[in-house]
């Protein structure tokens, strides 16, 4: 069986208790899926605003903004990171 995997996920917000909800949103969603990836947190304005994030939190696989400025809902994540293991697969 291959494993599912995704790349990187980021993380964005200055450490506030919503990021951090969303931090553990995201590590749930990925374990449930049983999904590998690399869960990066960025909590630097300066590098924030680089990636072109204006509201925190937010969440980006890849270079794809998905979320931003609201705690995303456990189905969204888990639908975002399904689809993005199938693209994963088919590009193997």
């Amino acid at each position: 069986m291959e494993t599912k995997e995704i790349g990187t996920v980021k993380v964005l917000g200055p450490g506030c208790p919503r990021c951090q909800e969303t931090k553990k949103l995201v590590f749930n969603a990925l374990a449930e899926l049983q999904i590998a990836a690399d869960v990066q947190e960025v909590s630097d304005g300066t590098e924030i605003a680089k990636l072109g994030v204006r509201f925190t939190p937010a969440v980006i696989v890849g270079n794809e903004i998905l979320v931003q400025g609201r705690i995303p809902k456990p189905e969204e994540l888990k639908k975002w990171f399904l689809e993005r293991a199938a693209q994963s697969l088919r590009t193997k």
